[in-house]
Protein backbone atom coordinates (compact mmCIF):
# COMPACT_ATOMS: atom_id res chain seq x y z
CA UNK A 1 0.00 0.00 0.00
CA UNK A 2 1.00 3.60 -0.58
CA UNK A 3 0.98 6.16 2.24
CA UNK A 4 0.36 9.70 1.00
CA UNK A 5 1.63 12.41 3.34
CA UNK A 6 0.37 15.98 3.10
CA UNK A 7 2.18 18.76 4.96
CA UNK A 8 -0.04 21.78 5.59
CA UNK A 9 0.11 25.14 7.29
CA UNK A 10 -2.71 27.64 6.76
CA UNK A 11 -3.28 26.51 3.17
CA UNK A 12 -6.93 25.50 3.25
CA UNK A 13 -7.41 26.09 -0.49
CA UNK A 14 -4.39 24.01 -1.48
CA UNK A 15 -5.41 21.25 0.91
CA UNK A 16 -8.84 21.17 -0.72
CA UNK A 17 -7.23 20.67 -4.15
CA UNK A 18 -5.11 17.84 -2.79
CA UNK A 19 -8.15 16.07 -1.36
CA UNK A 20 -10.04 16.52 -4.61
CA UNK A 21 -7.24 14.57 -6.30
CA UNK A 22 -7.24 11.86 -3.64
CA UNK A 23 -11.00 11.44 -3.95
CA UNK A 24 -10.46 10.11 -7.48
CA UNK A 25 -8.54 7.10 -6.14
CA UNK A 26 -10.05 3.90 -4.79
CA UNK A 27 -10.17 4.09 -0.97
CA UNK A 28 -8.19 0.86 -0.60
CA UNK A 29 -5.29 2.15 -2.74
CA UNK A 30 -3.71 4.40 -0.13
CA UNK A 31 -3.50 5.64 3.44
CA UNK A 32 -3.62 9.40 3.93
CA UNK A 33 -1.50 11.14 6.58
CA UNK A 34 -2.00 14.86 7.19
CA UNK A 35 0.57 16.74 9.26
CA UNK A 36 -0.84 20.17 10.00
CA UNK A 37 1.06 22.93 11.82
CA UNK A 38 -1.75 24.26 14.01
CA UNK A 39 -3.47 25.99 11.10
CA UNK A 40 -5.92 28.74 11.97
CA UNK A 41 -7.68 28.99 8.58
CA UNK A 42 -10.06 26.03 8.83
CA UNK A 43 -7.67 23.48 7.34
CA UNK A 44 -8.29 21.01 10.16
CA UNK A 45 -12.02 20.90 9.41
CA UNK A 46 -11.32 20.25 5.72
CA UNK A 47 -8.92 17.43 6.59
CA UNK A 48 -11.25 15.87 9.15
CA UNK A 49 -14.13 15.82 6.65
CA UNK A 50 -12.02 13.62 4.35
CA UNK A 51 -10.76 11.28 7.09
CA UNK A 52 -11.31 7.55 6.50
CA UNK A 53 -10.47 4.49 8.62
CA UNK A 54 -6.69 4.12 8.77
CA UNK A 55 -5.97 7.74 7.86
CA UNK A 56 -4.15 9.94 10.36
CA UNK A 57 -4.35 13.67 11.05
CA UNK A 58 -2.10 15.53 13.46
CA UNK A 59 -2.33 19.25 14.07
CA UNK A 60 0.39 20.59 16.34
CA UNK A 61 3.38 22.88 16.36
CA UNK A 62 6.55 21.59 14.72
CA UNK A 63 10.12 22.68 14.06
CA UNK A 64 9.73 23.20 10.31
CA UNK A 65 8.76 21.35 7.16
CA UNK A 66 11.37 18.58 7.42
CA UNK A 67 10.38 17.87 11.02
CA UNK A 68 6.79 17.57 9.78
CA UNK A 69 7.87 15.26 6.94
CA UNK A 70 9.68 13.01 9.40
CA UNK A 71 6.61 12.88 11.65
CA UNK A 72 4.62 11.66 8.67
CA UNK A 73 7.01 8.74 8.15
CA UNK A 74 6.32 7.47 11.67
CA UNK A 75 2.56 7.44 11.03
CA UNK A 76 2.69 5.79 7.62
CA UNK A 77 1.52 2.19 7.42
CA UNK A 78 2.29 1.72 3.70
CA UNK A 79 5.61 0.44 2.40
CA UNK A 80 5.89 3.32 -0.07
CA UNK A 81 5.54 7.01 0.74
CA UNK A 82 4.60 10.01 -1.35
CA UNK A 83 4.59 13.67 -0.28
CA UNK A 84 1.79 15.07 -2.35
CA UNK A 85 -0.09 18.13 -3.57
CA UNK A 86 -2.05 16.55 -6.44
CA UNK A 87 -2.36 13.02 -7.78
CA UNK A 88 -2.47 10.97 -10.96
CA UNK A 89 -2.85 7.19 -11.43
CA UNK A 90 0.27 5.36 -10.26
CA UNK A 91 2.02 2.19 -11.37
CA UNK A 92 4.33 1.43 -8.45
CA UNK A 93 7.06 -1.18 -8.05
CA UNK A 94 7.70 -1.97 -4.39
CA UNK A 95 11.16 -3.33 -5.21
CA UNK A 96 12.34 0.18 -6.16
CA UNK A 97 13.63 2.57 -3.48
CA UNK A 98 12.81 5.81 -5.33
CA UNK A 99 10.46 6.44 -8.25
CA UNK A 100 10.77 9.79 -10.05
CA UNK A 101 7.68 11.21 -11.76
CA UNK A 102 7.06 14.35 -13.77
CA UNK A 103 5.17 17.37 -12.48
CA UNK A 104 3.41 20.46 -13.76
CA UNK A 105 3.90 24.06 -12.68
CA UNK A 106 2.62 27.29 -14.21
CA UNK A 107 0.95 25.32 -17.01
CA UNK A 108 4.24 23.69 -17.98
CA UNK A 109 5.09 20.00 -17.75
CA UNK A 110 8.51 19.06 -16.40
CA UNK A 111 9.71 15.49 -16.79
CA UNK A 112 12.32 13.93 -14.49
CA UNK A 113 15.92 14.45 -15.50
CA UNK A 114 18.76 11.95 -15.33
CA UNK A 115 19.67 10.98 -11.78
CA UNK A 116 23.11 12.50 -12.40
CA UNK A 117 21.31 15.87 -12.29
CA UNK A 118 21.26 15.55 -8.49
CA UNK A 119 24.71 17.12 -8.24
CA UNK A 120 23.11 20.38 -9.44
CA UNK A 121 19.57 20.02 -8.15
CA UNK A 122 16.91 17.40 -7.56
CA UNK A 123 16.00 15.61 -10.82
CA UNK A 124 12.32 16.29 -10.17
CA UNK A 125 10.14 17.98 -7.57
CA UNK A 126 10.16 16.30 -4.16
CA UNK A 127 6.36 16.20 -4.50
CA UNK A 128 6.81 13.98 -7.57
CA UNK A 129 8.90 11.32 -5.83
CA UNK A 130 7.63 8.09 -4.29
CA UNK A 131 9.99 6.80 -1.59
CA UNK A 132 10.38 3.39 -0.02
CA UNK A 133 9.38 3.61 3.64
CA UNK A 134 12.32 1.35 4.54
CA UNK A 135 14.67 3.86 2.92
CA UNK A 136 13.09 6.82 4.71
CA UNK A 137 13.27 5.08 8.06
CA UNK A 138 16.93 4.36 7.42
CA UNK A 139 17.63 7.92 6.27
CA UNK A 140 15.11 10.53 7.52
CA UNK A 141 15.26 14.20 6.56
CA UNK A 142 17.83 16.41 8.28
CA UNK A 143 15.72 18.76 10.39
CA UNK A 144 18.50 21.33 10.78
CA UNK A 145 17.77 22.42 7.20
CA UNK A 146 14.98 24.94 6.60
CA UNK A 147 14.89 25.29 2.81
CA UNK A 148 17.05 22.68 1.03
CA UNK A 149 16.50 19.62 3.22
CA UNK A 150 14.94 17.70 0.32
CA UNK A 151 18.04 18.34 -1.80
CA UNK A 152 20.41 17.27 0.99
CA UNK A 153 18.29 14.20 1.64
CA UNK A 154 18.30 13.19 -2.04
CA UNK A 155 22.09 13.45 -2.21
CA UNK A 156 22.42 11.37 0.95
CA UNK A 157 20.07 8.54 0.01
CA UNK A 158 21.79 8.14 -3.34
CA UNK A 159 25.04 7.56 -1.50
CA UNK A 160 23.37 4.54 0.12
CA UNK A 161 23.19 2.80 -3.25
CA UNK A 162 19.41 3.01 -3.59
CA UNK A 163 17.57 1.90 -6.72
CA UNK A 164 15.95 4.63 -8.83
CA UNK A 165 13.20 4.34 -11.46
CA UNK A 166 11.99 7.14 -13.74
CA UNK A 167 8.64 7.53 -15.47
CA UNK A 168 7.21 10.27 -17.66
CA UNK A 169 3.85 10.06 -15.91
CA UNK A 170 2.81 13.41 -14.39
CA UNK A 171 2.24 12.94 -10.68
CA UNK A 172 1.74 16.36 -9.14
CA UNK A 173 0.63 19.88 -9.92
CA UNK A 174 2.85 22.22 -7.90
CA UNK A 175 2.14 25.67 -6.57
CA UNK A 176 4.21 28.44 -8.24
CA UNK A 177 7.54 29.34 -6.68
CA UNK A 178 7.42 31.98 -4.00
CA UNK A 179 9.37 35.17 -3.61
CA UNK A 180 13.14 35.48 -3.32
CA UNK A 181 12.91 36.47 0.35
CA UNK A 182 14.69 33.32 1.50
CA UNK A 183 16.93 32.93 -1.54
CA UNK A 184 20.26 33.69 0.24
CA UNK A 185 19.53 31.11 2.96
CA UNK A 186 18.38 28.55 0.35
CA UNK A 187 21.57 28.94 -1.66
CA UNK A 188 23.78 28.60 1.41
CA UNK A 189 21.95 25.36 2.29
CA UNK A 190 22.51 24.04 -1.24
CA UNK A 191 26.23 24.68 -0.81
CA UNK A 192 26.24 23.10 2.64
CA UNK A 193 24.40 20.01 1.36
CA UNK A 194 26.91 19.46 -1.44
CA UNK A 195 29.87 19.74 0.93
CA UNK A 196 28.30 17.48 3.56
CA UNK A 197 27.74 14.82 0.91
CA UNK A 198 31.29 14.68 -0.37
CA UNK A 199 31.27 17.12 -3.29
CA UNK A 200 34.39 19.30 -3.67
CA UNK A 201 34.44 22.94 -2.57
CA UNK A 202 34.99 24.20 -6.13
CA UNK A 203 31.80 22.47 -7.29
CA UNK A 204 29.78 23.70 -4.32
CA UNK A 205 30.94 27.26 -5.03
CA UNK A 206 30.13 26.89 -8.74
CA UNK A 207 26.59 25.66 -8.02
CA UNK A 208 26.13 28.46 -5.49
CA UNK A 209 27.18 31.12 -8.01
CA UNK A 210 25.15 29.73 -10.91
CA UNK A 211 22.04 29.17 -8.84
CA UNK A 212 22.25 32.69 -7.44
CA UNK A 213 21.74 34.08 -10.95
CA UNK A 214 19.38 31.37 -12.23
CA UNK A 215 16.96 31.45 -9.31
CA UNK A 216 16.78 35.23 -9.27
CA UNK A 217 15.64 34.98 -12.88
CA UNK A 218 13.31 32.01 -12.31
CA UNK A 219 11.49 33.63 -9.38
CA UNK A 220 10.65 36.63 -11.52
CA UNK A 221 9.25 34.79 -14.55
Amino acid sequence: MLSIITINKNNREGLGRTLASLAKMRPDEFQWVCIDANSSDGSQAVATAFLRPGDRIISESDNGIYHAMNKGIALATGQQILYLTSLAKLELDESVDICLFGFAIRNRVRLPRSNQWRFWSMPTSHQAIVYSKTLLCQAPFNETYRFAGDFEHYLRINRLGCTVRQTNMILSVNEPYGSDQHLPALLLEYKKALLENGLPLWWANTVYWLKTHYLKWALRT
